[in-house]
């Protein structure tokens, strides 16, 4: 059942639009370690990149794995724009 939720969202494994994300969030609520992820995650939908090409000949797949990555990056980002919303 949760296959079809994700079948019907368009932008479901897309990589994010950094550059709205940046203008959003940069550079108050990022830091050098979320902005590496980004980097790491962005190799990884590359289809240039050995690193993609090593994790799938080894049966894993990156686009899944740059996925979880983008998706925590961009969560916490969200999270430490709204935390400095609730402060006085």
């Amino acid at each position: 059942m949760a296959k079809n939720k994700y079948a019907r969202d368009p932008d479901y494994g897309k990589p994010p639009r950094w550059s709205r994300l940046y203008s959003k969030f940069f550079p108050e609520f990022t830091d050098g370690c979320s902005r590496h992820v980004k980097v790491i995650s962005e190799s990884l939908r590359d289809v240039r990149s050995p690193i993609r090409r090593m994790l799938i000949d080894a049966g894993y797949e990156p686009d899944h794995m740059a996925e979880s990555m983008e998706v925590t990056v961009r969560m916490l980002w969200e999270a430490r724009a709204s935390i400095k919303q609730l402060r006085p």
